[in-house]
């Protein structure tokens, strides 16, 4: 249904939609690359934290504390961090600072569908670049773009395919002098982040999160690290007060305790070995090595595998229309029930 309100633009949108929404306690939840554990040691603190948590006052409007705790961390100053309500806050607020109407912003593609529709709204261009075949980065070809393009988000580890790009593709396409948006929600499972490209380019952004390896997606908490000069154009323009009080102090203890994040991560990348091996050994089923924590797998009848797993309480990340899935890596007994599941299903197709 459709206000006579509308902007004209909303016409080409849908709502972003995961399935995150499904809550149900007895489904496995394989969809949202999720952490499947809960970091106890920040709860306990946020606990006893709360009772004297100043909630009838506003925070410090520039969140400057929990700024200098996150450069502090990442070894940048304080006045190179932006702090956001999740990683799609950073993506808005770099739309609302960067995207004029008309401007053309390089998405390789596929990936994070957020990209493409921030875009739209601030009335600039998607120009959507297909990955090679193989999933890589098609460098050469997003070069060539540049040259009529104002911006190029990427994202390494790439979701959905967990493809990690090196720090050479990059800088050739940094070399070309447009903005280069990096996308590292996941490049903790992966052992390696660009931050360092940082000290050699004032054109790049690089946006973080506590949602993922931190294990934190339900306090919704991510942040950026840029040169001082675009923080500053990007300030101007996020919202105040965007942080509640509860967010940063959860930051602040996730920092604390990061053995929890770092033994998180162990865990993950040693249940991805075992789910990209089971995989590798099912017919039918071409898995795509995987820095992140999922897995993309191509597949033939991916709705009916879909719906099979679905029945089964396993829900993972289906895409209209594509030949592939996509399966979070969860703990060891959820990568097992989904890998006996699929092998029962495929019997069946």
């Amino acid at each position: 249904m459709k206000s006579k309100f509308d902007r004209d633009l909303l016409d080409g949108l849908e709502p972003y939609s995961s399935e995150v929404s499904i809550s149900d306690d007895n489904l496995t939840r394989l969809h949202a690359n999720e952490l499947p554990w809960k970091n106890e040691a920040v709860l306990w603190a946020l606990h006893d934290y709360l009772l004297s948590m100043p909630v009838n006052r506003y925070p410090e409007v520039t969140n400057s504390e929990i700024r200098q705790k996150i450069a502090d961390y990442i070894g940048f100053e304080k006045e190179n961090v932006l702090v956001g309500n999740g990683s799609d806050e950073i993506i808005d607020t770099i739309g609302k600072a960067f995207i004029s109407p008309l401007d053309k912003v390089l998405i390789p593609t596929p990936t994070f569908s957020l990209y493409s529709s921030i875009t739209r709204v601030y009335s600039g261009i998607p120009i959507i670049v297909p990955l090679n075949s193989d999933y890589a980065l098609p460098v050469e070809k997003i070069v060539d773009e540049t040259k009529n393009s104002k911006i190029a988000i990427i994202c390494s580890p790439n979701n959905p395919t967990g493809i990690s790009y090196t720090d050479e593709e990059i800088k050739s396409i940094l070399d070309t002098g447009i903005l280069v948006i990096l996308d590292e929600a996941y490049a903790e499972f992966s052992g390696h982040s660009g931050l360092g490209l940082l000290n050699e380019y004032d054109n790049l952004i690089i946006m973080k999160t506590f949602s993922k390896a931190f294990g934190l997606a339900g306090f919704r908490t991510g942040y950026c690290v840029a040169s001082e000069t675009l923080i500053e154009s990007m300030s101007k323009v996020i919202l105040p007060y965007n942080l509640n009080l509860i967010s940063m102090k959860v930051i602040e203890m996730a920092i604390k305790h990061e053995d929890f994040m770092k033994d998180s991560v162990k865990k993950i990348k040693e249940n991805r070995k075992y789910l990209y091996g089971s995989l590798k050994e099912i017919k039918g089923i071409k898995p795509i090595e995987s820095s992140a924590n999922f897995i993309l797998f191509e597949a033939e009848n991916t709705r009916r595998i879909y719906e099979e797993l679905l029945k089964r309480r396993i829900l993972i990340r289906y895409f209209e229309g594509k030949n592939y899935l996509r399966v979070s890596v969860g703990s060891y007994e959820e990568c097992v029930k989904f890998i006996s599941s699929l092998r029962e299903i495929l019997n069946v197709c």
